[in-house]
């Protein structure tokens, strides 16, 4: 038994990613890694036989705490593991089911612990774990991705932000940094169409309507960074997320903004990308 081997899984609305992690210095062990699709309107045996077979695959690669630390989107019952999503697209079958039993009624007899934690800051909990975000204080970040997924660290831990909601240019933040104002502001500037983010950083010319989006967006995140750094003084900013792959399109931009406005915290884009949410749940509940 290795008590620093936590598995690390992150569940998602059509996926499921599982690690082994050593805590002691984030990383993820060799061939541990498993990642699956998942068709969340199944039932409720039919995901949970789901999540347990990509878990059960990654615990075969290395000797463990027996611990498993799950980062699960809400709303959800985290302390007593019980599932309150429904009318969301996802897990509706699981309603009202205590998934941490049902769990370990798949999982072999070595499993002694399963620990549900918030999915939004568990991506900041890797990169303040173990990344360069790890020599501030206070450090706020965000995942640029189908949504605008946000948290907040102090003092090493991280909690999710709902910044999302956060009232921004006469709408809420979510539309100004999601994936949905990316298409939407690339197809109005091209007169093109792209169906997704991915299509616009992997396929898309680097012309005119790309950069003067990118371009926006730069305009648009310093704006809100710098409401934001007059109420709450940040130590440090982490971009997660597909769009922050793309971030040689936006972060020049962003730091030069940032400087004119005097805001001195530095601008990261994850050190972890995909496995950032593994390592978190997984620290986080030996933090």
């Amino acid at each position: 038994m290795n008590d620093n081997i936590v598995l690390g899984v992150d569940i998602g609305g059509s996926h499921i990613t599982a690690a082994l992690v050593d805590t002691g210095d984030g990383t993820i062990v060799a061939g541990s890694i498993q990642r699956e699709k998942i068709d969340s309107a199944e039932g409720a045996d039919h995901i949970i036989q789901a999540w347990s077979t990509v878990m059960t695959q990654s615990l075969r690669f290395a000797g463990n705490s027996g611990k498993i630390a799950i980062a699960m989107p809400g709303p959800f019952d985290y302390q007593n593991g019980i599932s309150y999503m429904k009318s969301m697209g996802k897990y509706d079958a699981l309603y009202g089911m205590n998934v941490r039993d049902l769990l370990c009624a798949q999982l072999s007899e070595g499993i002694t612990e399963i620990h549900f934690i918030n999915d939004a800051g568990c991506f900041l909990q890797g990169e303040v774990s173990h990344g360069p975000a790890a020599d501030y204080q206070e450090v706020v970040g965000f995942t640029l991705g189908t949504g605008f997924g946000s948290a907040i660290a102090k003092g090493g831990l991280a909690l999710d932000a709902d910044y999302w909601c956060y009232p921004f240019m006469g709408g809420i933040c979510e539309d100004f940094f999601s994936s949905r104002w990316f298409v939407s502001t690339y197809n109005k500037y091209s007169g093109l169409k792209v169906n997704n983010v991915k299509e616009l950083i992997c396929d898309v010319e680097l012309g005119g309507p790309l950069l003067q989006v990118f371009d926006e967006f730069s305009m648009n995140m310093g704006v809100f960074l710098t409401q934001l750094y007059k109420k709450h003084k940040f130590d440090c900013v982490v971009f997660g997320g597909n769009i922050a792959k793309a971030s040689s399109l936006f972060l020049p931009q962003l730091k030069y903004y940032l400087k004119t406005m005097a805001i001195a915290a530095p601008v990261y884009i994850s050190s972890k990308g995909e496995t950032a949410a593994l390592i978190g749940a997984s620290c986080s509940i030996v933090h």
